[in-house]
Parts: C-alpha cells; structure tokens; sequence
C-alpha cells in the first residue's frame, strides 16, 4: 500500500480505514485504469493503481514537451520598485553616498550622475538627520554644498568629517561644493579635509571633475590602503 506522497514526499497518514477503501476501490477497476486522490499535505493528485495484487502508486506522466520540475518564479522585485530595500537592509555590494545640497536642481543632477556610476544615493533634509544616518551607516561618499549649512565655519557635517577616526574617514570620499572653491585644487581640498573640491559653476562637468578626483585619489593612496589590508588594518 502507498504510504508517502511520491509529489511531496511527506508520510499519508492513512487510517485503517482509508487504506481499505482505497484498496476496495483500486480492487474494483478495469484493467489499466488508476484512481486517482489528493494528497492532504500538497493537494496535488495521487495516481494509484493494482500491481500483483497490491497496490502502487502509477508513474507519473509528464505533460508533452515537460517532464522538469516546475523552476522557480522571478525574484520579488518590490524594493526596486519603492527605491529602497525595505527594513532598513542595505546590499553589501551597492555603495552609498551621502548628498547634502540644498539647491534642487543641483541636488537632482548630482544624484543622477552617482546613480549612473552605480551608488545609492541618501539625501537627508538636515544636518540632524544626516549625522543620524552616519551614526549607523558607511558612505562611500559624502557631498557637502558649503551652504547647506549657512556656512563651512558653522557647518556640525563638516566638522564630523575634519574629526572623524581615520580608520573610518580614510574609506569616505569627501567632495566640497561652492562658490568660493577652485576645482580640482588639490591644496584646497587638503585645507578643509576634503578629498575633492569643485566650483558651483562647474557642476555641469561634475561627472569628469569625480572621475578625475577618484582615479587621482586611487593612484595615491590605492596601494596604502591595499597594504593596510593585507595587515589586517583599516
């Protein structure tokens, strides 16, 4: 007698009384037919038929052109669809960064040239909110308007960033936006612990002036970092 589902695999559980019916009817059929039932667990249809007297659960017969397993369905795809990953997950893989300009526009072109290089863009409101999400996240990148703030001088973002352990502030790429910074001027960007600073007025170029910022910053402290690494260090 069947006693496990050949679909799922899981025990019948028949009662005594079951099994005798089920016998009683495989006992009744013609020659070649089956008789068919649900499993309780999977609810998908049970094939059985008589076989020297006892009864044996039928091949099953794939439908034309089947015969594989059923593969899975597509992968839930919400998340892509809110723009977040939901619970406050974030991929390992997808580096963040941070975007603290206040001026849409710019705010919105900046954003979009980070998303065409395949980072996650956070834009908080606030500095308040901003020094919240640096408490509990790692920014690939941090992008600071001079005059989110009212001014660099009084700007509590800007200074995190100046005082921050360099375990931690070594792996955030720092750009400083404003009217009052030369792009690309490498002095000025050491003045005011940043990695990159850019003019207002070429924000146009911004994808080319990073680029540029970030191959710079490779070659220079790449292989530092790379050695700090294979130390253990950060």
């Amino acid at each position: 007698m069947i006693s496990a589902c050949p679909n799922c695999g899981k025990t019948l559980n028949l009662t005594e009384s079951q099994r005798q019916k089920i016998e009683n009817a495989v006992a009744a059929l013609a020659p070649g037919k089956s008789l068919k039932f649900n499993c309780p667990h999977c609810q998908k249809p049970i094939e059985v038929h008589q076989e020297a007297g006892a009864v044996r659960p039928a091949a099953p017969q794939p439908a034309a052109g089947q015969g594989l397993p059923e593969p899975p369905g597509p992968p839930d795809r919400s998340w892509l669809e809110r723009g977040d990953l939901g619970s406050g997950e974030v991929f390992e893989d997808v580096p963040q960064v941070m975007i603290l300009v206040k001026d849409e526009q710019m705010q919105a072109d900046i954003v979009q040239y980070f998303d065409d290089m395949g980072y996650k863009a956070i834009v908080p409101r606030t500095a308040e909110d901003a020094l919240e999400r640096m408490r509990f996240a790692n920014f690939a990148a941090v992008v600071l308007h001079s005059g989110f703030e009212g001014d660099l001088a009084h700007s509590t973002v800007h200074s995190l960033l100046q005082t921050m352990a360099m375990p931690r502030r070594r792996y955030i790429y720092y750009v400083l936006i404003g009217p009052e910074f030369h792009t690309l001027y490498n002095l000025e960007a050491l003045t005011n612990s940043a990695n990159l600073v850019i003019n207002e007025k070429d924000i146009s170029a911004f994808p080319l002036v990073l680029k540029k910022g970030l191959r710079d910053y490779d070659e220079l402290f790449g292989p530092y970092l790379a050695a700090l690494g294979a130390l253990g260090k950060k």
